[in-house]
């Protein structure tokens, strides 16, 4: 992840906390409850403020957040003190152990990589996750030009492409769902990928 998104959002960090309290993901949680192992290993890659990782840990799965920026994290331990959180960033995460995860969720975050490590992250996702395992990645674009959206980088990833390297890699993809958000006419892409 680059310098200037990582920045961007230890800057915004406070406002971001306000903001994604009001904005409860319905869908993903359906997709949770759906395909998650129930009470598995769980990384949270990209947790940010913590939201989704708490849901997590109230429906019983064993957490671990991570996110790249020191001040989401900061937020994240201020309103959900109970989390076992860290510092760590795609597409490396050398913190975390492979094959050690049932379910990986990786919720607004990829779409924040360039193209080439894009293809790292998903590998290295897919390297971390038990055999069997569920991998979650929700991403969207922008429809800003230059792909800077408030200081954040937004690389236009083709679905089909990505959707094709997850079954290059062993791994199936079990549920495509597009979730359109009205108020900023985003298209967000849930995808529920099942390691081999």
């Amino acid at each position: 992840m680059d310098i200037q998104t990582i920045t961007a959002y230890n800057q915004d960090a406070q406002s971001i906390a306000v903001l994604h309290a009001t904005l409860i993901p319905e869908k993903l949680y359906q997709q949770i409850n759906s395909h998650f192992i129930k009470h598995g290993q769980t990384a949270d890659i990209g947790c940010g403020i913590g939201r989704d990782s708490f849901y997590l840990q109230q429906q019983g799965y064993m957490v671990t957040g991570v996110d790249a920026s020191v001040a989401m994290l900061a937020q994240a331990r201020e309103l959900y003190p109970s989390l076992n959180l860290h510092q760590d960033y795609l597409p490396d995460l050398t913190t975390l152990s492979e094959n050690y995860f049932d379910n990986i969720l990786c919720s607004a975050v990829l779409m924040h990589l360039n193209k080439q490590d894009v293809e790292k992250a998903c590998l290295r996702l897919l390297a971390l996750l038990k055999t069997n395992g569920i991998l979650i990645i929700t991403l969207r674009g922008t429809h800003q030009s230059d792909k800077r959206e408030n200081g954040k980088f937004y690389e236009d990833i083709d679905i089909k492409e990505l959707c094709q390297l997850f079954q290059q890699h062993y791994a199936n993809v079990v549920e495509h769902e597009i979730d359109l958000e009205p108020k900023r006419q985003l298209t967000w892409h849930n995808l529920v990928i099942k390691k081999n």
